[in-house]
């Protein structure tokens, strides 16, 4: 299933807190991160974490992670 990255971040803790927006939204979302499957963790320090979700909730995740911007 093709994924839309809708945000992407420099700290899980962040990533986590928009997934969970979204989730409480009704909108499903997943993280990618490259740290090689979680064992190599510090990798993620040197890439985004991106928050991606179906290509048809895309237009709604961005709207509602911009709203909590402001």
């Amino acid at each position: 299933m093709a994924r839309v990255v809708v945000r992407r971040f420099m700290t899980e803790s962040e990533a986590d807190l928009a997934c969970a927006i979204l989730a409480a939204n009704g909108i499903e979302a997943s993280l990618l991160r490259d740290d090689a499957g979680g064992m190599l963790p510090a990798m993620s320090l040197m890439s985004e974490i991106r928050v991606v979700v179906a290509p048809e909730d895309a237009e709604a995740a961005r709207e509602i992670l911009e709203a909590g911007d402001g």
